[in-house]
């Protein structure tokens, strides 16, 4: 099974920008929707992590339709805190969100691999939150198949990465999370978004994995206090792979850019390559096209 992640897309409404204009953050979305039609093999679905739009509004979801619908592959969406809960629910008329609420949490059982989709916004901040509510509701999905392996899903990472600005609220609002994500092995890997950056850590026993922006991304700053300069910062827009295989997941990072190929393989060389055995793949004499 093969799993997109994409991320804190941050879709405005249409001809408008990011950040005072700044971010052209819907022809980047554009982008990296055509990036995931292109793969090959084709991806079994799309998980993106939060942040749909920037402030949440109607005409923002809106225009996250008309993206949407240029998507070939069956999606799961993910609240994030530049979200909004109830307008995102009125908005969206999608499957996998019908009857959803209060909060923005589902499963999907009909892939390989069973996805949960956790909702950890908070309606009084931008930083992470996980009621018992939520926690009850997450225990009850977890007994329904404790054998089944699963990957959960939510917007923010349920630990401290290093990035001060990034880390204000500390981990103490995942604290109830943590503890159930350590009692069920079957959880194969947490995906996030909400840092704009590629970063993986084990948190209760599982491994959890970040995905960068498909816009802009977070500057690395890992200094205990905040530098001065730029928040943000134009770095290749990015996303997430995740290959089911042998019992385990495997997880790449692409860039949505293409560049420039430098040593292609002719069909004479793919021919050739077939024909090997595994003890002759690792000769330099048959490697020297």
């Amino acid at each position: 099974m093969l799993i997109v992640q994409l991320t804190d897309t941050h879709v405005v409404a249409r001809g408008k920008g990011a950040y005072r204009d700044q971010i052209d953050t819907n022809g980047m979305i554009a982008s990296a929707i055509d990036r995931v039609n292109a793969l090959r093999p084709r991806p079994d679905c799309v998980i993106i992590t939060g942040d749909l739009t920037d402030h949440g509004t109607l005409d923002e979801y809106a225009e996250l339709v008309r993206q949407l619908e240029r998507l070939e592959l069956p999606f799961y969406l993910v609240i994030g805190n530049h979200d909004h809960r109830d307008t995102m629910l009125a908005a969206l008329d999608y499957p996998h969100l019908t009857g959803v609420g209060p909060f923005v949490q589902y499963t999907v059982e009909h892939h390989p691999v069973r996805l949960i989709m956790l909702d950890s916004t908070s309606d009084v901040h931008h930083m992470g939150a996980f009621c018992e509510a939520r926690r009850a509701w997450l225990e009850a999905r977890l007994a329904e198949a404790p054998e089944r392996p699963t990957v959960v899903a939510l917007h923010h990472p349920p630990f401290d990465t290093g990035i001060t600005l990034m880390d204000a609220a500390g981990p103490a609002w995942a604290q109830g999370l943590v503890e159930t994500l350590a009692r069920h092995p079957n959880i194969e890997r947490v995906l996030c978004g909400h840092i704009h950056r590629s970063i993986q850590t084990l948190v209760g026993g599982r491994l959890v994995s970040v995905c960068p922006s498909t816009a802009h991304q977070v500057t690395l700053d890992l200094g205990a206090e905040p530098q001065e300069g730029g928040f943000f910062e134009m770095e290749p827009p990015g996303f997430q792979i995740h290959l089911w295989q042998d019992g385990r997941m495997i997880t790449h990072t692409a860039l949505v850019e293409r560049y420039p190929e430098v040593f292609p393989l002719s069909a004479e060389m793919l021919a050739r390559i077939r024909e090997m055995t595994p003890g002759q793949m690792m000769l330099k004499k048959d490697l020297a096209f």
